[in-house]
C-alpha cells in the first residue's frame, strides 16, 4: 500500500487505543470526542518523531494536521531578495509567465476520504491490500517540469526569517497560508498526525473548531509582506547602529603634546609606579 507520509524515513509509531486516549486527554480540542472516535483515530493517526533541524513536510500525498506532543518547532519564512539590494524578488522568480508549471496539488477531497476509508478497512481487517484505482497514483503528465535558464542579471538570495516557535499543544497543517514557509524541528519533536479530511468531518469538527483555528492562525501569524517590512526596518536599524558606532569610536586628533603636561605630574608618575603597599 502507498505510504501517505511519502516514505520520508522518520520514526513512525502507531499508538494503541489506551495510549491515544491518554494523549488526547491532555488537550482541550478532543474532550468532546467519544470512545468510538478515539478508537477510529487510533487506526488513522500516527506519531512521527523529527530530529533537530529536520524539516517537517507539509505537502504530503494525503494532507495531515499536526499536533505537537513534545519538543519545539520553528517557523521559517523565506524572503527571496535580489542580490546586492533589499528588494523583494517576484514570487514567480525567473519563471516564464507564458508557460506556467502545472500544479501538483493534493488529491480531491473525495479521493482523500477514499484513502482514509481504505486505511481504516486495511488495519481493521489486519491485511494490506492495494489502494483503490486512481488513489495517490503518480501521473507523469502532471509531473512535467519546464526548466528555464536563470537570469544572470538579478540572482536571487534567500533570506530566512524566524517567525516564531511552536510548542507542545500547537496545531498546524490545517490548510493555513504558508507561502514560502517551512516548519523545522528546533529540538527533538514528536507530532501526532491526523488525516485532515477525516478531522474536518462533522463528528470531529463540532462548531467548526478546526476552521476557526485555521482562521486564527492566518490572522495571528504575520504574512510574507509584513515580515518583509519588519526585515527592512531591522536592516535600517542595524545600518544606523553601525554608522553610529563607527562615528563614536573614530580617533580624534588633538593638539596636546607631552610638553603640555605639567612637570609635577610627569615627575610623580614613575614614583607612584615604584611604590608598593
Amino acid at each position: 500500500m502507498s505510504d501517505p507520509l511519502g516514505n520520508t524515513g522518520q520514526s513512525t509509531v502507531r499508538l494503541s487505543y489506551e495510549q491515544l486516549r491518554d494523549t488526547l486527554g491532555r488537550f482541550a480540542y478532543f474532550r468532546h470526542w467519544t470512545e468510538d472516535q478515539i478508537r477510529e483515530c487510533s487506526v488513522l493517526a500516527r506519531v512521527v518523531q523529527y530530529a533537530p533541524q529536520q524539516t517537517i513536510p507539509l505537502e504530503l500525498p494525503l494532507p495531515f494536521a499536526y499536533l505537537v506532543l513534545s519538543g519545539q518547532c520553528m517557523m521559517l519564512q523565506c524572503l527571496p531578495l535580489v542580490r546586492g539590494t533589499l528588494r523583494l524578488a517576484s514570487p514567480a522568480g525567473d519563471r516564464d509567465q507564458s508557460t506556467p508549471l502545472p500544479a501538483m496539488g493534493p488529491p480531491a477531497p473525495d479521493e482523500q476520504l477514499e484513502t482514509v476509508r481504505h486505511l481504516h478497512d486495511t488495519f481493521t481487517a489486519g491485511e494490506a491490500t492495494s489502494p483503490p484505482a486512481g488513489t495517490l497514483r503518480h501521473d507523469p503528465a502532471n509531473a512535467t517540469c519546464f526548466l528555464t535558464t536563470p537570469s544572470q542579471d538579478a540572482p536571487i538570495v534567500h533570506q530566512f526569517v524566524d517567525v516564531g516557535t511552536l510548542r507542545c499543544g500547537a496545531v498546524f497543517g490545517l490548510g493555513e497560508r504558508h507561502q514560502q514557509r517551512t516548519i523545522v524541528a528546533r529540538t527533538r519533536t514528536q507530532c501526532l498526525l491526523l488525516p485532515r479530511c477525516w478531522l474536518f468531518l462533522k463528528r470531529q469538527n463540532v462548531g467548526n473548531t478546526w476552521q476557526r483555528l485555521r482562521l486564527y492562525l492566518d490572522g495571528a501569524i504575520p504574512g510574507r509582506d509584513e515580515l518583509y517590512r519588519r526585515y527592512l526596518r531591522d536592516q535600517a536599524w542595524l545600518d544606523y547602529r553601525r554608522r553610529l558606532l563607527a562615528g563614536g569610536t573614530a580617533k580624534r586628533r588633538t593638539g596636546t603634546t607631552p610638553a603640555d603636561v605639567p612637570m609635577m605630574c610627569r615627575m610623580l608618575e614613575p614614583v607612584c609606579k615604584g611604590k608598593r603597599y
